[in-house]
Formats: C-alpha cells, structure tokens, sequence
C-alpha cells in the first residue's frame, strides 16, 4: 500500500526447519536450514520534469530473493559441564533487483554460494543456592562468498534487449562473534548476550552507502508456570539494541526490538506463538525509516524412542 511518502507490505516466510538426534551418549547432531539474509523492497519515485508543469517522471526500484543457510551440526558434552560445537554448512540462495523508468527495465540478478562454519564453547557452573550459571561463546570466521551474476535490459517500446553477464565487488561473509550468560532456577531462566559483526572486508558499490560493524545486545527471560511438571507451559520476553550494517551517506541507523512470547506443551511437543517488535530509533529525515510487526509460529516435535536389547 501508498500513500505520498509512506509503503507498507506484508509477507509471510518459513524461518527455520532441523532435525536433531543424539549419536552417542555426548554426542549430539542435528541438520537444518534456516534464512541468512533477505532482501525484499518496492519503492516508487515521481520526479518533477523541468520545464513542464504536472509532469513527472515515475521510477519504480525492487528487490526481492535471499540467502538460505544449510548446515550440520556436532555437539559433544567432554564432561564436568564443558559443551563444544561446530557447524558447518553452504550458504545458497539468488537475488534479484530492477530498476523501471517509464518503458525501460533493468534487472540485476545474482547467484551466491559460499562455505560456512561457525564454532562454539558452553560452560555450566555447578548449581549454588538454586541458582544455575553457564556461559558460552560463538566464532564464525569470514569466508568468501562466490556469485554468478547477470544483467538483463528491456524496453517495452521498443525490440531492442540486453541480457549478459555482469562483475561485482567480490563479497565475503562477515566475521561473528558472540558471547552469552545464563541464570536459571526453577520456574526463571534469564539470559543476556552481545554479538559483533565484522564487515570490513566489503565495499559498497555505492557512493552513498557504506558497510558498518555491527553491535548488538540482547536480554531475555522466561517463566515456567509448573516448574514440577516434566513438562509446563512457558511465558517469554526479550529485547534487543544494535545497529545495522548499512550506513546512508554517513548515517548510521540503530534499531530497538522487542519481543514476547508463549511456549505450550502437547504431549511430548511444543507449540511456540510469539510476536516481535522493532523500530529504527533515530529520526534523521534524510534515511528511510522503518517499522516492523512480525508473529511467530514454532512447531517443536518430540518422539520417545524405547530402548531394548537386541538379541
């Protein structure tokens, strides 16, 4: 929908799919695939035409596709509450953007791949007082991301058409790290980490637009109404303050999330309902703003496997 200055837009994507198993009594797997990146846009422009009054030239910019990260895990417990993990995976996925002013289109496709890892490091403290602490870190090195790219032209007046290869900037994805703490009890969990994003290695192609390091911090908690049951239905909160990864034309933007949620045992699954909040914080006239809605659904099947012996 428009009006003057204003867009808004609604869309409904799966957010992650895995399944997990347990190979040996520490040793954990699971396989998944979860989004990496998104790009979705509609912006439409009306520029005055100088030198004749009520007429404008109309410009219509999108952006649609994204990234989809593919991975295995490995957990193992080595004892007395030390956790190590590693993921590794390919990161796929194509994006598209078009550019239309009056009859001509030109559309920018680009197919990316790339390897992924990341490595992880948990820690649970003896329990004091009721009270379980643990603490864990994540590292993801930065690693090159391949794209195949092409460009198409089009003019609806005329036959006249483009399509070729094109080369962009080579791109990598950013280095991450991250460091998390836990507090829990019986009927509370409380958690707070930081996350930091290195973007330095990649360019913009862009003359008003720059790559940032991103910071952000997030605190969170949840509440178990039965916390005797085996299995008890869960309220959550949590926030989150960063900023992005993207400056325009030296303007960084920050962003403020929030979110809230509920977590329903059904036998031995769960029903996940949740909905988030987030704004961008400053009010710089000269950046696009932008705020968002989003309701979550999450579907956690589990499965008693018997054990017996094999004769």
């Amino acid at each position: 929908a428009y009006l003057s200055d204003h867009s808004s837009h609604v869309a409904a994507n799966p957010n992650r799919i895995s399944l997990g198993f347990r190979i040996l009594k520490r040793w954990y797997m699971m396989l998944g695939t979860a989004p990496y990146s998104s790009v979705g846009y509609l912006i439409r422009t009306a520029e005055p035409i100088e030198g004749m009054p009520d007429e404008y030239l109309y410009s219509t910019f999108t952006g649609e596709g994204g990234l989809y990260r593919c991975y295995l895990t490995n957990a193992v417990r080595l004892g007395r509450g030390l956790s190590v993990g590693v993921n590794i995976g390919m990161i796929l996925g194509t994006t598209t953007q078009s550019e239309t002013q009056e009859n001509a289109t030109v559309e920018y496709e680009s197919k990316k791949r790339a390897f992924h890892a990341d490595f992880g490091l948990h820690y649970d403290f003896p329990s004091w007082k009721g009270r379980q602490w643990s603490v864990g870190t994540v590292f993801a090195p930065s690693l090159p991301l391949t794209h195949d790219n092409t460009l198409t032209y089009g003019n609806s007046s005329t036959s006249e058409g483009l399509d070729k290869p094109y080369h962009e900037r080579r791109q990598y994805l950013p280095l991450h790290w991250g460091l998390g703490v836990a507090m829990s009890t019986d009927r509370w969990l409380l958690t707070a980490d930081y996350n930091y994003t290195n973007w330095s290695r990649n360019t913009s192609s862009y003359t008003s637009a720059d790559y940032e390091n991103q910071h952000k911090v997030n605190l969170g908690c949840s509440y178990t109404l039965h916390s005797r049951r085996p299995r008890s239905t869960e309220i959550m909160w949590g926030a989150g303050y960063g900023n992005s990864y993207i400056s325009m034309k030296g303007k960084k933007m920050n962003y403020l999330e929030a979110s809230a949620g509920v977590s329903i045992p059904i036998r031995h699954s769960y029903l996940s309902l949740g909905a988030t909040w987030r704004q961008q914080m400053n009010r710089d006239r000269r950046v696009m703003q932008e705020s968002r809605w989003s309701l979550n659904l999450n579907l956690t099947f589990g499965e008693r496997i018997s054990k017996s012996k094999i004769k």
